[in-house]
């Protein structure tokens, strides 16, 4: 009987290291084939360098107008469908000609943006008008004449007539934002510059282009389009506005409106237009994005088009009839003596011109424009509309009207 008791509990044992050597091979092979553990990548702008920008940073807080996603069906201003008929007559495009879409981030409307460290060296800002005139003093009030910065070495405004230029201080989140700007020595000097903070900040109230946001606000960067998904607002540039900062003409989140007007000031060429600050939204269904037949990398641009829209934040020029979107710049990784962080992008997507080009068009009368109210809240009541300028026709949320400082023309 106790042989027998011995040899149960044998087969028992060896029952049991059976078990767990299958056990134990089992989480073998689940080890060796499940991925390696990534290393946590942040998002925080501390983190950032000319090589490091990642997709899943966005500037400024959550609440930020930029970071508000839109409803399905968002309340529309009262001339909505006025004015979209207005720029069908005009035949302004988007990004492209009437047959095409075209996104070009390394000529058209960019913006060059570079991220410093506290060991970049410092530069003092001057501001090229009297200081006395407010061009260096934000929408926010603060004045950044005489300011000391770092700016990383070879950092240079964008190379066109509007030598835009932002800084980003890594370190603080301070970001110093200017328009046609000029570096000799370590004077940065520019005729408008304003301060905000994309880590507190909801990038409103700097003083770069005519609506007066701050300038990374919107921009499409090449890790964004590369990933996918951008999960923001864009910023756009259109032909002309409906005012120049002189009567109402332009529309919360903007603060200024010293755009180019369609006609002379006040004239009904200036009525049933996009105001300065006009949210912008691509009427479509994610299911009617996917069966469109644009390529993927445009079928990111439209989705982020309707689920967040576009911000007019400038005016460009009415011959050119384009409502051009915003890009980070080539120059902010070439002028520091980095690769082209759009090139390998360009190359995936077939480009040999440093455009992205497609046979879809996105037609103009897909568009709507959002009432203010929608993102800034005091939307209420049923069959409500704002105008074009976000004063209420039915109690709906106001608008700014008028505009301190002055503001560059796109």
């Amino acid at each position: 009987m106790q042989q027998e008791r011995h040899s149960v509990l044998q087969r028992r044992l060896i029952g049991g290291f059976l078990a767990l050597a299958c056990a134990g091979a089992a989480l073998l092979v689940v080890l060796l084939t499940r991925p390696s553990p990534q290393p946590a990548r942040s998002c925080a702008v501390n983190h950032f360098s000319s090589t490091y920008q990642p997709a899943c940073w966005r500037p400024f807080i959550a609440s930020s107008p930029f970071n508000t996603p839109l409803p399905a069906h968002p309340r529309l201003v009262r001339n909505s469908a006025a004015i979209v008929r207005r720029m069908v007559a005009r035949r302004w495009r988007i990004d492209g000609v009437t047959s095409s879409f075209s996104f070009s981030p390394r000529f058209f409307a960019t913006r060059a943006v570079f991220f410093a460290k506290p060991s970049d060296p410092v530069m003092t800002i001057r501001c090229k008008e009297n200081p006395a005139e407010g061009l260096c003093t934000g929408a926010n009030r603060v004045d950044v004449s005489g300011m000391k910065i770092h700016v990383p070495r070879g950092a240079m405004p964008y190379r066109n007539r509007d030598a835009h230029m932002t800084v980003i201080e890594t370190d603080t989140g301070a970001e110093y934002d200017f328009w046609s700007t000029s570096i000799r020595g370590s004077t940065i000097s520019a005729k408008t510059a304003g301060v905000v903070n994309v880590r507190t900040g909801d990038g409103r109230g700097s003083q770069g282009d005519a609506a007066q946001f701050a300038l990374s606000a919107g921009l499409v960067r090449p890790a964004e389009l590369a990933s996918g998904e951008i999960d923001h607002a864009l910023v756009v540039t259109v032909p002309c506005t409906d005012g120049d900062g002189t009567r109402v003409g332009f529309t919360w989140p903007a603060e200024g409106g010293y755009g180019a007007p369609c006609g002379p000031n006040g004239s009904a060429a200036d009525d049933d237009t996009p105001a300065m600050g006009q949210l912008l939204r691509l009427d479509m269904t994610d299911a009617q994005i996917r069966k469109s037949g644009a390529p993927a990398w445009q079928q990111t641009i439209m989705t982020a088009l309707a689920h967040y829209g576009a911000y007019v934040e400038d005016t460009d020029s009415q011959a050119a009839q384009g409502i051009d979107i915003l890009a980070q710049s080539s120059s902010s990784w070439t002028d520091l003596g980095q690769s082209d962080q759009w090139a390998p992008l360009l190359s995936r997507f077939g480009s040999t011109d440093g455009a992205l080009t497609s046979d879809m068009p996105i037609p103009i009368d897909d568009l709507e424009m959002v009432a203010p109210c929608v993102v800034r809240g005091g939307c209420t009541g049923p069959g409500r509309r704002t105008t074009s300028t976000g004063s209420s026709a039915a109690g709906g949320s106001g608008g700014v009207a008028g505009g301190a400082g002055g503001g560059p023309e796109g």
